[in-house]
């Protein structure tokens, strides 16, 4: 079977959210230059048309048996000043996909809020408890993923048995409530996108340190859209200084790469740079670390597609991580019904 866990859903008119917001809020949120706003904000980084917001809420032709649909256009709540209204703004954007996107072969993620962890917790309890959704997408803001600040989102993730997903929503490192970059600002997308390895990096970091995957032993992540390459070498690098400094972290009671390599997995996309320079073959020999690699298009953009990474990896090694997916699939499954 093929899983896919990173295709994108998105809206053509963000008027559809509308009605599933109280009375007051779609006042507050019908207004052009708001909408406009959100539109903007959402596909400043695009550069052409095909980054539009054209709805792949019912693909007719996908090469999946299982798909995970995520709001691309609700991922940018990472970085909104009024807090409220995004949380808003997301419970709205979950009410629509449940209602359009989930089917047998496509679930939608529970969109949350990194700035509101009471509020996400509830949220996936209650959306959770109503059933057609697959992963929580857990955008990346200012704090840290192995902070308490998320202990709350973490205890209902690992309650309801569902895995995060942490996917770039293109405003990191740009507005202040989102994610910063290494080394300060940049003023080009280009750069910034290029860096979004370095934010899954430093919260595969924290969550290692931190002591998040003791304190949840349920709690699963999946790091979609920022390439797996870097992940042997930053597995190596954690476990070199938990080594070297172990008891200054004596809740971290086992090596980082231990946790990681059972609960962190990564998307393929983009294939390519793993195949590149024979990385591949070269730091990816051992199966601990091929079986945290998923398959994820990034469909409908510009991605990779089930052939394609065939084509790179050889038959067997294509359908190995093709297959990988279902790793992350039994609890979803079971909480779905």
């Amino acid at each position: 079977m093929i899983f896919d866990w990173d295709r994108h859903a998105a809206l053509s008119d963000y008027a559809e959210l509308l009605p599933y917001m109280k009375a007051s809020w779609a006042k507050h949120f019908e207004r052009s230059e708001f909408l406009g706003s959100i539109a903007e904000s959402s596909n400043h980084i695009r550069l052409s048309g095909q980054w539009g917001l054209a709805p792949v809420s019912a693909p007719p032709h996908t090469e999946a048996d299982s798909s995970l649909l995520v709001p691309h256009q609700g991922l940018t709540i990472n970085g909104w000043a009024d807090q409220v209204a995004a949380t808003v703004f997301a419970g709205a954007v979950n009410g629509y996909a449940r209602e359009h996107w989930a089917t047998e072969r496509q679930s939608p993620v529970i969109l949350v809020s990194p700035h509101d962890p009471a509020w996400s917790a509830e949220e996936i309890r209650r959306q959770a408890g109503v059933g057609g959704f697959g992963a929580i997408a857990l955008p990346f803001g200012p704090v840290l993923f192995g902070s308490i600040h998320y202990d709350r989102v973490y205890d209902a993730a690992s309650e309801v048995g569902l895995p995060i997903v942490a996917h770039y929503s293109g405003v990191e490192g740009c507005y202040s409530g989102a994610a910063p970059l290494s080394g300060g600002v940049h003023t080009s997308a280009f750069s910034r996108k290029v860096l979004m390895p370095q934010v899954a990096e430093s919260n595969i970091s924290s969550l290692a340190f931190e002591g998040a995957f003791e304190r949840f032993p349920g709690l699963r992540f999946l790091f979609s859209g920022v390439g797996f390459t870097w992940l042997p070498n930053l597995l190596w690098r954690l476990d070199r200084e938990w080594r070297t400094f172990r008891h200054d972290v004596p809740w971290v009671k086992q090596p980082p790469s231990s946790y990681v390599l059972k609960r962190v997995w990564a998307t393929t996309w983009p294939i390519r740079e793993a195949t590149l320079a024979g990385e591949w073959q070269r730091l990816f020999a051992d199966e601990s670390f091929r079986s945290r690699v998923v398959f994820g298009s990034h469909d409908p953009f510009d991605g990779d597609s089930a052939a394609h990474l065939r084509e790179q990896l050889g038959e067997a090694d294509g359908a190995l991580v093709l297959g990988n997916g279902a790793q992350l699939l039994p609890l979803a499954q079971a909480v779905r019904g």
